[in-house]
């Protein structure tokens, strides 16, 4: 389906939620990351499924002890989110 394919990106974004549950930090991190790069390319930075990815994202980081990069997804998800609610 390729790497931009909406499908591939969900699947990731799943893929990066189970890691990040099953407490595969490191690897969640960079699917998460795989995945966003992705759906901002897709869909913009603002859409729901790309601020869901934030949302991992900011877990991830969070659970690595990156709380400087944990900020500035927490910060992304609450700006998206105020705009499309």
């Amino acid at each position: 389906l390729g790497e931009e394919n909406v499908v591939t990106l969900e699947t990731l974004n799943y893929l990066g939620n189970v890691l990040r549950e099953n407490g595969e930090l490191e690897e969640a991190r960079k699917v998460c990351e795989m995945c966003f790069v992705g759906r901002v390319t897709v869909l913009g930075e603002e859409h729901q499924e790309t601020l869901a990815t934030v949302t991992c994202l900011w877990v991830v980081y969070k659970n690595l002890g990156d709380y400087e990069k944990a900020l500035e997804f927490y910060e992304r998800a609450m700006k998206g989110s105020e705009k499309t609610l």
